[in-house]
């Protein structure tokens, strides 16, 4: 008879007999950390189920967990999805899609099923990602209940416009003037940051203690400036300065990014350190990325400018100095001798320690350099002492040298007569030192206001006396005031060795040598007294009476000049070293025999 027949399919058999199963559906999905423990987020509003930050050119998994709608895990689900890395907005899923994976569920996954992402799935950088599941068949979608960062391996150096040299120079160009970048007379250089990839937005910074000066400088300076927030890949910063001379370069991780993965590190979804490789399961890396290994030097940077602190300087007549004054063979001191010492500075005016050794730009056994300078100048010229040496230390004569960016010299000068007298005044010595980088000083007056500078001249007086006595024949020491020569009051400092005062145009019965001079004579208120020794009576019975004339030679001598010391036999006169007296020797008749004083006339009152 006609009629419904059942067939079950699963054993082949006639039966009416049917099991009815059924499975909630899926509301949505969450995509989590490979291998964690999924946290219903509807019963526990604080729990997470993180991203950690992934590093980029690493594979990284992740798991697909399919949700009902009470927030469980769904235990059957079976179908074919699509999930996706998009950017984040406002805290959910954007529509900018990164890269898509098509997955397959089936009921015995369980309702979570990892997905790995390969090395090469993503290509740049992102510092805020979410993962999106898409059921196209049921038109169901979730996404992420966290957000992540898929950051960059690394930093690197690579452009600037300072030279970048492995091995640095005292003498690389160009160079660029040290301080810091607040400061306008600092020079400012320019560094690139970049990533190695298109997708870097951040903003590199530069870790001071992470620094390495040029090999032997004593000091390490900082850099002060910053980077701008980078584009497609790379940073650029146009405003650095470095505080000290010479150059550095950046050892490995001084160069670094800590804020890219900012929306992992408030969460601990990443370790506070550099880690590439990751640590623990799942694998946890470094918040932190930046340059791996040295860079090389940047620069070379030179002070910003000299600093000159004078001290108290030396005259050579003690209160005051002769113009012309100098060293000589017979007299050893200098016109005038500055001691200041140098001070090599950046631009915020701290010392640039390194100026030293080669990066010490300035010869300071070189007058030149110094520039320096008199005034009023009066036709006069300023040069370095006949002293050897002329340029030495202040505490001793050695050579000076810069340590630690300072130094300081004991400067001896000599300031020429004028060509014509002046009345005395008050010189000022500066100098304004420049070493051959450019670097300079202000001018700076080394003797305050000035110094007493004297218009000198010698003058011998005629002296008369017994031939049965010594002879004292002044020598007057002057200078030019108010048109006329005055005894110089002070001058203590005057010598006149008697080898240099020639004798010569005898006359009566006075000869050669029946008179002589001995020793050095030196001016006391700027009166020096030569001794003549007494002539007395020749071997004829005769009185040695009659007169010499006394020549100083201030400056050569003239062939045939002769002079009588005390062996009372004639030897050639010397150079007096003198000449800042003039180029005229003074001369001046002693007689002896005549014995009348000095003094035309003269009256006493009595009341």
């Amino acid at each position: 008879m006609n009629g419904i027949k059942c067939w079950n399919t699963a054993n082949n058999s006639q039966s009416c007999t049917f099991t009815m199963t059924s499975t909630a559906c899926v509301s949505t999905f969450e995509c989590m950390e490979s291998g964690l423990t999924y946290n219903n987020l509807k019963n526990n509003t604080s729990a997470r189920n993180p991203l950690y930050t992934k590093v980029l050119g690493q594979s990284f998994d992740v798991d697909v967990v399919a949700l009902l709608s009470s927030g469980a895990q769904s235990s059957g689900y079976n179908s074919s999805l699509k999930v996706d890395l998009v950017t984040d907005s406002s805290n959910t899923c954007s529509n900018n899609i990164i890269v898509t994976k098509d997955v397959s569920f089936t009921a015995s996954d369980g309702g979570r099923k990892k997905v790995t992402f390969s090395a090469t799935d993503v290509t740049r950088a992102y510092p805020n990602l979410r993962c999106q599941v898409r059921d196209t068949s049921q038109n169901k979608s979730g996404c992420s209940s966290d957000n992540f960062a898929i950051r960059p391996q690394s930093l690197s150096i690579t452009n600037s416009n300072t030279v970048q040299s492995a091995s640095p120079t005292a003498t690389a160009t160009p160079t660029f003037r040290a301080g810091a970048n607040t400061s306008p007379n600092a020079d400012k250089f320019s560094l690139t940051a970049a990533s190695g990839e298109q997708g870097y937005n951040g903003t590199p910074k530069i870790a001071n203690a992470l620094l390495q000066a040029h090999p032997g400088a004593p000091a390490v300076g900082i850099v002060t400036g910053v980077f701008a927030a980078g584009n497609a890949g790379a940073s650029t910063g146009d405003n650095f300065a470095y505080s000290e001379v010479g150059h550095f370069k950046i050892l490995p991780q001084g160069l670094y990014d800590d804020t890219f993965t900012a929306v992992d590190v408030s969460k601990g979804d990443c370790n506070n350190n550099f880690d590439n490789a990751g640590d623990g399961s799942p694998k946890k890396y470094g918040c932190l990325f930046g340059n791996t290994t040295d860079t090389n030097y940047f620069g070379r940077f030179k002070p910003s400018s000299l600093r000159v602190d004078a001290s108290a300087v030396t005259l050579a007549c003690g209160n005051f100095v002769y113009y012309g004054q100098d060293t000589t063979p017979t007299s050893a001191a200098p016109g005038i001798i500055t001691p200041f010492t140098i001070t090599a500075l950046n631009s915020s005016s701290a010392t640039t320690q390194n100026y030293t050794g080669d990066y010490a730009r300035m010869a300071l056994n070189d007058y030149t350099v110094y520039h320096f300078s008199a005034s009023p100048a009066n036709g006069t010229t300023l040069s370095q002492s006949a002293a050897s040496p002329a340029i030495t230390k202040i505490a001793d004569n050695t050579t000076p040298v810069w340590s630690n960016g300072t130094t300081n010299v004991r400067v001896r000068h000599k300031l020429s007569r004028p060509s014509t007298a002046v009345n005395q005044q008050n010189v000022v010595i500066s100098a304004e030192l420049r070493d051959s980088d450019n670097v300079s000083s202000a001018i700076t007056a080394l003797n305050g206001g000035g110094s007493p500078f004297r218009y000198g001249r010698l003058a011998v007086i005629p002296a008369h006396g017994s031939e049965l006595l010594a002879l004292p024949v002044p020598i007057e020491v002057q200078y030019y005031k108010d048109g006329f020569y005055v005894r110089s009051q002070g001058d203590a400092c005057t010598t006149i060795d008697s080898r240099s005062i020639v004798m010569k145009n005898y006359k009566g019965n006075l000869t050669a040598c029946e008179t002589f001079l001995n020793g050095t004579y030196t001016a006391n208120n700027g009166l020096v007294n030569a001794l003549l020794a007494a002539p007395k009576v020749g071997s004829d019975g005769r009185p040695n009476v009659g007169s010499v004339d006394l020549e100083v030679n201030l400056g050569d001598t003239v062939s045939g000049e002769i002079t009588c010391q005390s062996n009372a036999s004639p030897v050639s006169a010397i150079n007096g070293g003198r000449d800042w007296f003039g180029t005229t020797d003074p001369v001046g008749r002693a007689s002896f025999g005549i014995y009348k004083a000095p003094i035309i006339y003269m009256r006493e009152n009595f009341q």
